[in-house]
């Protein structure tokens, strides 16, 4: 089997483990209690929220017990249905189970034949088809178009995405050694490894690597796909959830898919597993929901305790714009008069869960959160700063911060330090934060540029390809923000506090990015905005496009129709316009090495074995019991100072040996060089390195290690022809293999010509 067909047979393994433990299980868990309630958008939003927030908090609590295990995780995940059936059944359990024995006494002695048993079973099958098939055409028959445009979203996305992970083997960061390092150290229940860190990410791929026994280097390498997708799925769901017409939100979306005018910064990190991208599927939950509150306690207020007619009501949520979906409108009314004392605090609960989701996975996230619950108090500023929601929106999201910090706290408080990327993030911000500032008192060298001109240009350098596309994303921003004034002066009042919150976010990301110019302050890198900025651009093409329609057509099915129209119109301009390829990004690992380590686990299932490499396979091994790692750069020191009493022997059966004829740019993080210089014995000349950590596997220093590799293993190979020989080999890469009887091991401490190498000795 191929690679790339193990790749993605991986691929789908960890989707169906993902989507059953954060999707399905909430679904059969929440769904009678939130049968009706929102749209189909909203309640997958819920799901998503429920899913992650349960998985990661019980990893959380069973890693500081010290109790994780397959068993812990697997009662942990059922949990709340066992909680659920004790209370359901707890007075009638023994009489059920009584009646349950006594049946399978009957069928076991006979009573009940065969034919009897097959013919209950067959009209119980029947039952649920013909149920589901009714619920089925009922599903299909309103979302019919939207079913196929999600699989086509979906499709896109896999295309867009997955098509690196089909091709490229290894880690797409150079920092996902280190996430697979504290996931590898939970293996032994020990969190936080290497200091106080947001665990988040770490926890929901402990739990698949738990449950489901996948592995967690299979996970790092693979799970960027399903993250992005979830990403966008989130994205889709909330513009669904705001938007007034049904096809508005596909717009943004497809466009920033595959449109050519955005520039690789805004989408280059979804190629690899890292919180902070993860954490982004938490933001647009949290706003959603903090204005969704905002205007269910409008509602509420209004009518709680007094009487009055379906209509009048029905009037004065059209007059404040406290609208439901086009789509859902009519069936949920009279749901919604009777939950207007409790709809208002499930939604505050909701963004408390999305706000802690956000810190719990990556704090970055949470800034940005925090930045447009500002936006949302700016759009929603005739409701918000009235005490009564003030006082709950802010202590909701309070809650949500301790929730996240909890369990951080409890491990600090037991004298776990923090994790020094922790420290190195905030120390960074307190530096630019004290740099721009004191920049920003003397700056007069600027002053002829005005700042939408500075907007514009960083915009152009991180987001848009070009100056005209930064030109049109400022500009939509401004657009959206006199449609949301607009809406608001016409009585559709939350309509447009929506629209005015999105644009004022969009407008102070925008600002942001261009801090630096404009002498403010700098809190986290302008690459990084670009991420968050890129993520919003589709709400605001959406939402220009929706408001738009909104304005000229108020008749559901026409404007349902104009906005097919306007999908079918932009997917069209798209094509012209331009169309990016899928990118495939140059990994921090071989392809070659990859393969080797797959086939190396495959066949050596009993005996022990140990790969001698740089760095990147030491935590890649962590889950294997019989596979073990030996440093490349410690081998070569080990063999520096050679004489008669150097000795380095490895102690397992089978050791093999992966050096790059062609060494990997090891940390170009951008991935827009490709690596030119091949071993030779230039680099087996020059001093072996001498710095810490993974450096001597950087630049130069890579170079020079894999050269004295690469002469040793000649000169082994020449001393040992059948017992080194060459288990995979192209014209980047080879890796030897050594097998050896454990009871006489080979020293491979050699002479190789370049140990301490004299330049005034001759080749």
């Amino acid at each position: 089997m191929s690679m790339s067909i193990l790749s993605i047979l991986q691929l789908a393994g960890i989707a169906a483990a993902y989507v059953l433990v954060v999707l399905m299980l909430p679904w059969l868990f929440l769904r009678r209690r939130l049968a009706g309630f929102g749209s189909v958008s909203v309640r997958f939003m819920i799901y998503f929220l429920a899913g992650n927030f349960y998985i990661i908090n019980l990893v959380y609590l069973l890693q500081l017990l010290h109790i994780s295990c397959w068993l812990t995780l697997f009662l942990g995940t059922l949990a709340p249905f066992l909680a659920e059936a004790y209370v359901k059944y707890r007075g009638s359990f023994l009489s059920i189970l009584e009646k349950r024995l006594n049946r399978l006494q009957l069928i076991l002695g006979g009573e009940i034949g065969r034919k009897t048993l097959l013919l209950h079973i067959r009209r119980g099958v029947r039952r649920f088809a013909a149920d589901a098939r009714k619920k089925r055409r009922e599903f299909i028959k309103t979302f019919g178009v939207e079913i196929f445009l999600v699989i086509g979203l979906i499709v896109l996305l896999l295309y867009m995405y997955g098509t690196n992970a089909a091709n490229v083997y290894g880690y797409c960061a150079s920092d996902i050694v280190l996430h697979n390092y504290w996931i590898n150290e939970m293996g032994h229940n020990n969190i936080f490894a290497d200091g106080v860190y947001p665990f988040g990410m770490h926890c929901l791929l402990y739990h698949l690597h738990g449950l489901f026994g996948i592995h967690v280097q299979v996970l790092l390498r693979l799970f960027y796909v399903i993250q992005t997708v979830m990403t966008h799925l989130v994205l889709l769901a909330f513009l669904r959830s705001v938007c007034k017409s049904r096809y508005a939100p596909y717009i943004g979306i497809i466009i920033y898919i595959v449109s050519n005018k955005f520039y690789y910064y805004t989408y280059i990190r979804y190629h690899a597993t890292l919180p902070q991208e993860m954490g982004m599927a938490f933001i647009l939950p949290a706003a959603y929901f903090a204005m969704a509150f905002l205007q269910e306690t409008n509602f509420a207020s209004r009518f709680a305790g007094r009487g009055g007619s379906d209509a009048e009501k029905a009037s004065v949520m059209e007059a404040e714009g406290a609208e439901q979906e086009t789509d859902d409108r009519e069936a949920g009314k009279k749901k919604k008069k009777d939950r207007t004392l409790t709809v208002s605090g499930l939604y505050l609960a909701l963004f408390a869960v999305s706000v802690s989701l956000t810190l719990t996975v990556h704090f970055y996230d949470t800034m940005i959160a925090g930045l447009f619950c500002v936006a949302i108090g700016v759009g929603f500023c005739f409701r918000v700063f009235r005490w009564k929601y003030l006082k709950r929106i802010v202590a909701a999201g309070i809650a949500g911060i301790l929730l996240a910090v909890l369990p951080l706290a409890a491990a600090f408080a037991t004298g776990t330090p923090l994790q020094a990327s922790l420290n190195w993030g905030m120390a960074q911000m307190q530096s630019s934060a004290s740099g721009i500032t004191q920049s920003a008192g003397g700056s007069s060298g600027d002053e002829g540029l005005s700042a939408l001109e500075h907007i514009v240009d960083r915009m152009d350098y991180f987001v848009a390809y070009d100056v005209k596309t930064a030109e049109v994303i400022v500009g939509s921003i401004g657009v959206l923000f006199l449609l949301g004034v607009f809406w608001i002066l016409f009585r559709k009042v939350n309509y447009g506090a929506v629209i005015v919150s999105i644009s004022v976010y969009m407008g102070a990301m925008a600002v942001l990015q261009a801090s630096a110019q404009l002498g403010l302050i700098q809190i986290l890198e302008v690459s990084r905005y670009s991420v968050y900025l890129g993520y919003g651009i589709p709400v605001v093409w959406s939402l220009c496009v929706d408001a738009v329609l909104f304005i000229v057509f108020r008749k559901a099915k026409v404007l349902n129709f104009c906005s097919f129209a306007a999908l079918t119109a932009a997917c069209v301009l798209t094509a012209k316009t331009g169309m990016r390829a899928p990118v495939c990004v140059s990994p921090y690992e071989t392809n070659e090495a990859i393969i080797c380590l797959n086939n190396i686990i495959r066949e050596n299932k009993d005996e022990a074995w140990t790969i001698c490499s740089a760095n990147d396979e030491r935590q890649m091994l962590g889950d294997y019991k019989l596979g073990y790692h030996y440093e490349l750069i410690k081998f070569i020191r080990d063999m520096r100072s050679f004489d008669q009493d150097t000795e380095i022997t490895i102690p397992t059966s089978t050791v093999y040996f992966f050096i790059e004829k062609l060494p990997l740019l090891y940390r170009d993080y951008i991935n827009t060089e490709e690596p030119e210089r091949t071993v030779s014995r230039e680099g087996a000349r020059m001093a072996i390195s001498e710095r810490p950590g993974i450096l001597p596997y950087i630049g130069d220093d890579r170079w020079v290690t894999m050269s004295h590799m690469y002469y040793w293993a000649q000169e082994f190979q020449k001393l040992y022809p059948n017992e080194m020989e060459v288990y995979y080999e192209s014209d980047n890469f080879v890796c030897y293999r050594v097998k050896q009887n454990g009871y006489s091991l080979y020293n491979f401490a050699i002479d190789y010509g370049y140990n301490g190498y004299d330049k005034t000795k001759k080749d």
